[in-house]
């Protein structure tokens, strides 16, 4: 497994995921099966990157955004259609009516992308199925309605030109009765070969219940309706008629087996085509991706290593963005190994975890990235512990949860792999915490897998051949002078706004800055109770 439910949540891949718009059917069903490439398929992942790459320049002109997304609107899920086909069932009008409008919108999805020279791949090749466009029309009407065609049979031909006759014989015969008694009894015959007569009118309609050619039918308290007796004419020529209903039924039902059994014999072209949809869909989905949110490609090397210059977390840039604040881009530079992140509560480091982890992933599984540049080293896993490990379901504590999530991920720490660990053992006392942190960073400090943990613990980093970062923070600001300012804004406001979420390399031994109190002391603590924080601090140091 590439990452697991938790990971999946603590590094908001879904929300990327949702952002993958596809709009097809087709397109959806390969967006749920996208691959994680790994070790080894370095090429093929390069390959997919260069045919995003090319899409790009075409996403970016708005009137062919447009047109792939009114053309793929259009496509429906046709694939049951075409299984009833191939299983023997004969498809019905509404069937062959969606088989039809495909074949035209491929045509036209076909001419699209000539037209608007888009590159064509042999994956998102779309290829219309000229044979059963003429199949389906005949007479090369170009409109989407199904309808049997006189053309397709002889003896369809026939049936229907006898039905037009004696339709006319019968109109004809009608039009005569009508006017025969429009003529003797005065009255007005409506369209549906009814009369309706008002009661006031009595001497009509004594005429009218004396005639042999009218049926009483019904009344209201004001009018009787009457209707045309049918003749013997009429009765001949219904029957007449509606033999030839019979007709035309069982030699459309031949016609429909028979171009249903046609495109049983399309199904390859038909599920081929499918699938180029899908593919062009997803890969147009993810060329929007990458347009609206800058995205970079990012270079895949084989070396172990994780490198982002001017990283940002899409999500949490989105949610910053709504309270007028910005992400601070991060970069950082990563190799097999430990990196220790050290800083003060507010400055980032989960972010940074978050980053590297959904950065990764994303490259991982065919997408460009939100960040100025990034190079990856492909990896087998991605295992985090960001967050609340606290389990309801096996009752484990916040540290029984991160142990059990730090044991799963040290399992694999032999493979290419990225590990987050973030506050490791915050959930325990601070002597066992330190304790635990450093012998975690001890055993994975020679191990194959890329680990990043963050710490609120000195010393934890001030080992041989590990990585320590820390979040410039507040550090360069000067707390004094900001007293003014204090008074007058909220202290999340001024800590948003100078808080410096920058990574500096530092020494080993470098200590973890005290941030802390000047927090504290921005978010408006009593000064008293800082001093005496103050005092605690000197006496413990």
């Amino acid at each position: 497994m590439f990452m697991d439910q938790k990971t999946i949540d603590a590094l908001d891949f879904q929300y990327v995921y949702d952002k993958i718009d596809c709009i097809t059917p087709y397109g959806n069903i390969f967006k749920s099966r996208m691959h994680c490439y790994k070790p080894g398929e370095e090429e093929a992942l390069s390959q997919q990157f260069l045919m995003l790459e090319s899409f790009i320049p075409h996403i970016k002109n708005t009137s062919i955004r447009s047109g792939f997304n009114n053309i793929l609107s259009h496509f429906k899920d046709l694939r049951q259609s075409i299984k009833r086909a191939n299983d023997g069932f004969i498809l019905n009008d509404v069937e062959f009516f969606e088989i039809k409008s495909m074949l035209f919108f491929l045509r036209e999805l076909s001419e699209f992308i000539d037209e608007n020279n888009i590159p064509v791949y042999a994956e998102t090749k779309i290829k219309p199925i000229e044979p059963l466009e003429k199949l389906l029309d005949p007479e090369n009407t170009k409109i989407s309605s199904f309808y049997i065609y006189d053309s397709y049979s002889e003896e369809l031909g026939k049936i229907r030109y006898k039905k037009r006759e004696i339709d006319k014989l019968l109109k004809k015969e009608q039009k005569s009765i009508r006017d025969k008694i429009k003529e003797e009894l005065e009255v007005d015959v409506r369209p549906d070969n009814t009369v309706i007569i008002s009661k006031d009118k009595k001497e009509v309609l004594d005429r009218i219940k004396e005639s042999p050619q009218l049926n009483y039918v019904s009344e209201t308290y004001l009018n009787v309706k009457f209707s045309i007796k049918a003749s013997d004419t009429i009765d001949e020529l219904e029957k007449d008629l509606n033999l030839l209903r019979k007709k035309e039924e069982l030699e459309e039902m031949r016609i429909r087996e028979i171009l249903t059994k046609e495109i049983k014999k399309h199904q390859k072209e038909i599920y081929k085509n499918i699938s180029s949809i899908g593919k062009l869909d997803l890969l147009i989905a993810k060329a929007k991706f990458a347009v609206d949110y800058n995205c970079v490609k990012p270079e895949i090397v084989k070396e172990h290593i994780i490198e982002i210059e001017d990283g940002i977390h899409p999500k949490v840039a989105e949610m910053l963005l709504k309270k007028n604040l910005k992400f601070t881009p991060i970069s950082i530079s990563l190799k097999k190994g430990v990196t220790c992140i050290t800083g003060a509560n507010m400055g980032g480091k989960t972010i940074t975890l978050k980053l590297v982890g959904l950065l990764s992933a994303m490259a991982q599984y065919g997408l460009f990235v939100t960040a100025k540049k990034m190079t990856l080293g492909l990896s087998e896993y991605i295992k985090s512990s960001i967050g609340d490990m606290q389990s309801t379901d096996s009752g484990l504590s916040t540290f029984g949860g991160e142990v059990k999530v730090v044991k799963e991920a040290i399992t694999r720490a032999d493979e290419r792999g990225l590990i987050l660990i973030d506050e490791l053992a915050r959930g325990t006392n601070p002597e066992e915490g330190y304790a635990i942190s450093k012998a975690i960073v001890e055993y994975l400090k020679d191990k194959q897998a890329i680990t990043i943990l963050t710490t609120h613990y000195d010393n934890v980093a001030d080992l041989e051949d590990v990585v320590h970062l820390q979040v410039v923070g507040l550090s360069n600001l000067d707390i004094k002078k900001l007293k003014e300012e204090i008074s007058t804004e909220e202290g999340f406001e001024i800590i948003n706004k100078y808080m410096d979420y920058r990574l500096r390399k530092v020494d080993k031994d470098t200590p973890i800055p005290k941030d802390a109190l000047n927090i504290a002391r921005i978010m408006g603590l009593d000064d008293e109770i800082i001093s005496l924080a103050e005092k605690n601090l000197k006496r413990s140091t």
